[in-house]
């Protein structure tokens, strides 16, 4: 009997197939640089991204904001997750480039002020926050007669930060004043605040906005978040936190709006990531941890008719 043989050729080979493309919206890798403020958030939807599209894998690197912006420019990231906008010289740039960076509006942000626990003082108004960075407010005496005076140290978390730019534009300076202080992250901001009495600490809202993270709570047993008064509101009076709902109302005066800048020339898997965060779940996720959403996030309430049943 004659045995037959057969050889089996590759499908691509017969059907003369293209390969796929080595990255999609919801395949392959992408290389993001993110603002170090933001990190709470920013890590939480990545992971939901990952984990709800196995085959992506997203590389974050978390810089101060004037680092990531140069590694954005040229070091191949495809996305930058910032809080702030392109400004026309940036547009430039990307224009000589051939580049046309698209921007998503993710998250409404806070930037907390933290005291130490022995810091007799829990609020400050918009005035007075604003002559501190300014260097007008130099002692804590000058913030009220029950205040032990001391001189009043700006820690913030790195020279670079998208905190320190915040203030300083608020203040109308172009640098920190003598006595502000930059360390290297924000836990040692934290630890920092906890063991100095006269010690003012400048963090992002997102790394202690969320009740459920380990983190948070660690960080509000070692600090105090300070209230403060809104700026120029007449209407409003009071003292308010960094709390979503306050920022929503215009009550909180240190608020920022958090964007994805995407640089992608097609749909890429950058692309993809964008449009979760910025979507139904990614706004879920980002309300969920505490901060403002950009887009409304509904919740559904079902009614049942059903006779309320009492058991012993």
């Amino acid at each position: 009997m004659k045995k037959a043989f057969f050889i089996l050729f590759p499908m691509v080979a017969l059907l003369g197939c293209k390969e796929l493309p080595e990255k999609g919206t919801t395949y392959g890798k992408a290389k993001i640089v993110a603002d170090e403020t933001l990190y709470p958030i920013v890590d939480a939807l990545e992971k939901a991204f990952e984990h709800t599209y196995q085959r992506t894998a997203i590389e974050v690197i978390y810089l101060p904001e004037a680092t990531a912006f140069n590694a954005f420019y040229e070091d191949g990231a495809e996305v930058i997750i910032c809080a702030k906008q392109l400004d026309e010289k940036e547009v430039a740039y990307f224009k000589i480039k051939k580049l046309n960076p698209r921007t998503a509006l993710l998250a409404n942000d806070a930037l907390a002020l933290l005291f130490s626990p022995s810091n007799t003082d829990t609020a400050l108004t918009c005035e007075q926050a604003t002559a501190i960075f300014k260097g007008e407010i130099t002692d804590w005496g000058q913030i009220g007669k029950t205040n032990k005076s001391g001189p009043i140290q700006i820690v913030f978390d790195h020279q670079g930060s998208s905190t320190v730019g915040y203030f300083m534009k608020m203040a109308g300076k172009t640098s920190p004043p003598a006595q502000a202080y930059a360390l290297n992250t924000t836990q040692a901001v934290v630890d920092h605040v906890s063991k100095n009495p006269n010690a003012l600490g400048v963090v992002g809202y997102s790394w202690l906005s969320d009740a459920d993270d380990p983190l948070c709570r660690e960080f509000h047993s070692k600090c105090r978040v300070a209230s403060v008064s809104p700026c120029g509101n007449q209407l409003a009076t009071g003292f308010y936190q960094p709390l979503a709902e306050n920022v929503l109302e215009s009550l909180y005066p240190f608020s920022r709006q958090v964007f994805a800048i995407n640089r992608e020339t097609s749909n890429g898997t950058g692309t993809g990531f964008v449009a979760f965060m910025a979507g139904e779940v990614g706004q879920r996720i980002i309300y969920k941890a505490g901060i403002l959403p950009a887009y409304k996030v509904e919740h559904q309430i079902e009614l049942r008719s059903e006779p309320f049943r009492v058991t012993n």
